[in-house]
Formats: structure tokens, sequence, C-alpha cells
């Protein structure tokens, strides 16, 4: 597997990769491990691979990297969280996603002889986290005002609060910002 990580050869992806994977706390590293396993697989399946090659192909310039490319990565998200059926850790998806993109980006320079630059992947980059937190925030099944403690950092004293009251407890997701615009629109689950 660490080979699969390892393939990002753009300095500036690589980077990103590397901060990504950095953020992931060592007892959710199994976590990330087997999402990153799954998501690679499933990008690159016989399967997938073509609806990958096909949103390559939208693009028409530079300016559509970051809506192109965070749309897939957040549909891929959706795709892999729907599989697993609550079976992957949801703490290290946001890292996994950004390190996913990172693929999806080296993949866009490639077949559309484009070097993606800082700009557009701090756009990708906002867009991807901003549809995940969405979805992270659909999963745990919180409100509002229970998803605004999480992304404080107030996970724990909510989920022991919720067991106090006899609530379902929810494993607070890892996300640093709330979204400040919604996410992407994405397609039915039969695609990326």
């Amino acid at each position: 597997m660490a080979g699969m990580i390892n393939t990002v050869t753009d300095p500036l992806l690589a980077q990103a990769r590397s901060k990504a994977e950095a953020s992931v706390p060592k007892q959710y590293r199994r976590g990330y491990d087997a999402i990153m396993a799954a998501g690679l697989k499933l990008m690159f399946s016989d399967k997938t691979f073509p609806l990958m090659q096909q949103y390559v192909q939208s693009i028409t310039g530079p300016q559509d990297v970051p809506k192109v490319v965070s749309h897939g990565i957040v549909k891929l998200v959706s795709i892999l969280m729907n599989q697993a059926k609550g079976q992957f850790p949801i703490e290290p998806m946001g890292a996994a996603a950004i390190v996913l993109m990172t693929h999806a980006l080296e993949y866009v320079e490639q077949k559309k002889s484009l070097q993606i630059n800082a700009d557009q992947l701090a756009e990708t980059t906002r867009l991807t986290n901003q549809g995940v937190i969405f979805l992270l925030k659909q999963a745990s099944k919180l409100d509002d005002n229970q998803f605004a403690q999480v992304l404080s950092g107030k996970g724990k004293e909510l989920a022991a609060s919720l067991r106090n009251q006899g609530g379902a407890s929810a494993a607070p997701p890892a996300a640093e910002t709330p979204p400040s615009a919604p996410p992407p629109a994405m397609p039915p689950t039969g695609g990326m």
C-alpha cells in the first residue's frame, strides 16, 4: 500500500499528500490505510476508471480543475462510505480524501498537460473539504448545533453528553472548518 500512496510525484502535490498523511493520528492509521486502499482501488478499477477519464475530459481549461476534481473525490468518498456501511472510521476520511485528490490532480496534469499551481490546489482542497464535511455531517446524523460542536473540537464532550442523555453517540468526524457554502451537486451513486 505504501508504494501506491507514494506514487504522487509532482512536488506541490506530494507536499499536500505528506501534510494530509501527517495529520492522521496514530490510532486512526489502520482506518486511513483501509480507506486509501479502497479509494485507490475504486478510482483505478476497470469499472470506475472510465468514469474518471470522462470527468477529466470535461475539463476545458485550468479554471475547471478545482470543481471537477473535488466533485469526483467527494463522489468517491460518498461511494466508499455507502459501500463500507460504517466499517471505516470517519475520523481519517478527510485526510484520505485529500490524498486521493492529489492522485486525481496528478492524473489531470498528465492527461491534460496542465501544471497544477498552488491556487488550483488550494481551491480544490477547499472544495473537497467542504464536500467531505457535508457528507460526514449527513453520516453523523447530528443537528447543525451538534455538528458545529464537533467541528470546534468538542466531539468527545458531545458524545459523552449524548450518552448521558441516552441518545446515540456518533463518532466525531475529524474536520477543521465548517463549510461556507453548499457542496457541489453530486450525481446518483451509480458512478463517479
